[in-house]
């Protein structure tokens, strides 16, 4: 059996994401599969390598301005779905202390709601 080697709770729920790769000009549209306070999981329509950085715009529902990250690819994985063929992994590596807040408070209120 495989060891858990996260140290923060993933909230598994599908956000709007828009991530535009740092050495790209244009965005893409993605789905998340789960979020931490560390990290995001997305769906993704195109491929991104392993180490890629990339620029996330996060909607949460509760905010009218996207959560802004900087990330980095830990993990790739291939789906069955046409539309989203990727699951990535990505670590924040740039985003400031509310932002990281905001989305700590999101995972909170949506465990509450439960």
């Amino acid at each position: 059996m495989k060891a858990n080697k996260r140290k923060h709770f993933r909230l598994k729920e599908q956000l709007s994401v828009f991530r535009c790769p740092v050495k790209y000009l244009f965005e893409h549209n993605a789905l998340s599969q789960d979020i931490s306070e560390n990290g995001i999981c997305l769906l993704a329509a195109y491929r991104m390598d392993i180490g890629e950085k990339v620029d996330l715009n996060i909607y949460l529902p509760e905010s009218k301005e996207p959560i802004v990250a900087g990330a980095e690819v830990v993990r790739r994985n291939e789906t069955n779905d046409p539309k989203y063929p990727y699951l990535m992994g990505l670590k924040f590596i740039r985003i400031n202390q509310e932002a990281r807040a905001e989305i700590v408070k999101h995972i909170k209120f949506y465990l509450l709601k439960q």
